[in-house]
């Protein structure tokens, strides 16, 4: 009895001291100097969701955008893709999709959220994985 109590505390210890996994990812947009809408994004898998999005505002100014917002952010890891779609008055306007488990699952987000706010077309402007490979998964091919 006792020694499973110990193992037991011992458990718990090492899981209380074990260093915790942070990631995160964020992405903002501003307007250039052309006056229309651009983007700024970062994705680490080693720091905090505040430290991204704070990055992310600095991308934008970075490239001297004004008023920069956050769009989207996250603190899980995954596929990400941001995407520059055409809305419905002609102006460009950018979509995001974070954490998700697949690049095909992010892009079909991505494509329903413009699609929702009357988005006509797209364009794929940057993606991303910064999720840890699983082990066992098969590596799949494709021909060139």
């Amino acid at each position: 009895m006792s020694k499973i109590l110990l193992s037991t505390i011992v458990a718990l210890c090492t899981l209380s001291v074990a260093p915790k996994v942070e990631a995160a990812s964020a992405v903002a947009v501003a307007i250039n100097s052309k006056g229309s809408l651009g983007y700024g994004y970062y994705h680490d898998p080693r720091i905090t969701e505040p430290q991204a999005k704070l990055r992310a505002i600095n991308e934008c100014l970075n490239w001297r955008g004004k008023n920069p917002r956050i769009i989207a952010s996250t603190s899980k890891l995954g596929f990400g893709i941001v995407v520059m779609f055409l809305g419905a008055d002609n102006k460009f306007d950018y979509a995001v999709a974070l954490a998700e488990p697949t690049r095909e699952i992010a892009l079909g987000e991505v494509k329903k959220k413009a699609k929702s706010v009357g988005g006509r077309a797209f364009r794929i402007v940057r993606e991303w994985n910064d999720a840890l490979p699983k082990k066992g998964q098969p590596i799949i091919m494709q021909k060139l």
